[in-house]
């Protein structure tokens, strides 16, 4: 797998496009306080607690549109029910990709804004408006900041080339990108130096000048450290479909019943004609279903991202708001690592050994990055398989 695959079209910058499934959006309380007063349809989600959550019920996923929530911090949850696979395989891919690199805009984010309070401006900042006093937890730009900011815009976009330039050379001459995985990661750096904070402009703007140049280097450093993991994005698109097409072949071969010998599945479920008619008998509509959980939180003196990729199959009883807040611990499910479920190798996980391969690799990819990572299966007692989730910490 080379480097630079897992940009993808619609986020680095190519013509924005809509998909066709339907999905929920749960916003966080700033998303909803956002959109309470702007928003037509906002629609409430009642969870298993009884408490009241607000969001979207749509009938497409808008991408531009779900991609400036995600960069906003305003998705809490999110799901997408699946009724053929291989009609939205491509876009089920894009959207794994999208949440990760959402969550590598915010990690970027908050490792710069650690290095700018560090600075000499913000402790003057500080001490001159101590009602508004800037830390790596609470830092965000004042709107007189923001304002003021706005007059400089020129000496702005010359400090952004100043960013930029050095990583495009180092691009330019990396062998193992291609030309087009060249430009679309160029685009991306553009996005990652466009979205920061403007109190990172600021810090820079009013720094002496060599500074000013260590925290430029800094800010390089980090969005190297992006482009480090730009690749997760797509191992784990490749895992998620994965294991949706075996959530879906656990689905398909449940309507098959007992009757239907195991030598004859596959021929079956590889007929065009015959798996029509069993997507067609689906007692839910469903296949399989991907629902995203994400959460940020301070530890350990910075900003940690989680991302919680569960996947069902489309025989799951789990209602609607029930899939989409379960959480570790809610339900009274036997649990166990993925990989106890690929060693064993049986019914639709273990079929070609691809998942396995799959698994090993985000492991490695993540051991080597710096993220944390699990993977882990929760089961009913006679039921099989509820759900496989896919936790991931920046």
């Amino acid at each position: 797998m080379s480097k630079g695959q897992a940009v993808t079209k619609h986020i680095m910058g190519e013509k924005p496009r809509c998909i066709d499934l339907r999905s929920k959006i749960v916003l966080t309380q700033e998303g909803a306080a956002f959109f309470k007063n702007r928003a037509t349809g906002l629609h409430s989600f009642e969870t298993p607690d009884g408490d009241t959550r607000y969001g979207f019920k749509l009938k497409i996923v808008d991408v531009p549109w779900l991609k400036r929530l995600l960069l906003a911090g305003f998705v809490d949850k999110a799901e997408f029910p699946v009724s053929d696979l291989g009609s939205v395989k491509s876009e089920i891919g894009d959207l794994a990709r999208l949440v990760v690199f959402s969550i590598l805009y915010g990690y970027f984010n908050s490792t710069i804004i650690d290095r700018a309070v560090k600075t000499e401006v913000i402790a003057k900042w500080n001490r001159t408006h101590p009602h508004q006093a800037l830390d790596a937890q609470n830092a965000v730009s004042p709107v007189e900041l923001k304002n003021a900011l706005k007059s400089r815009s020129d000496a702005i976009e010359s400090i952004k080339k100043e960013i930029t330039e050095p990583i495009f050379r180092s691009l330019l001459v990396d062998q193992r990108r291609t030309e087009d995985e060249r430009k679309r990661l160029m685009y991306f750096i553009r996005e990652l130096v466009d979205t920061v904070d403007p109190l990172i402009y600021f810090v820079l703007l009013c720094s002496a000048p060599l500074e000013r140049q260590k925290i430029q280097q800094d800010i390089i450093k980090a969005i190297n450290s992006v482009l480090d993991r730009v690749d997760l994005a797509d191992y784990l698109s490749l895992m998620v479909i994965e294991l949706m097409s075996a959530a879906e072949r656990s689905t398909l071969i449940e309507l098959l019943g007992p009757e239907t010998k195991p030598s004859e599945v596959r021929s079956i479920l590889e007929n065009p004609e015959k798996r029509r008619e069993l997507i067609q008998r689906l007692p839910h509509g469903l296949a399989s279903i991907m629902v995203w959980s994400l959460s940020k939180r301070w530890a350990l003196g910075r900003w940690r991202y989680r991302l919680k990729l569960s996947l069902y199959d489309g025989s799951s009883s789990f209602e609607d708001t029930k899939r989409m807040f379960d959480e570790r611990g809610r339900l009274s499910l036997g649990e166990k690592s993925l990989q106890e479920l690929y060693e064993h190798g049986t019914g639709p996980y273990g079929d070609d050994g691809l998942g396995w391969y799959y698994l090993s690799f985000i492991a490695e990819a993540c051991e080597h990055m710096g993220v944390h990572f699990e993977a882990a299966v929760k089961e009913r007692q006679g039921k099989g398989t509820a759900a496989v989730n896919l936790v991931l910490v920046f």
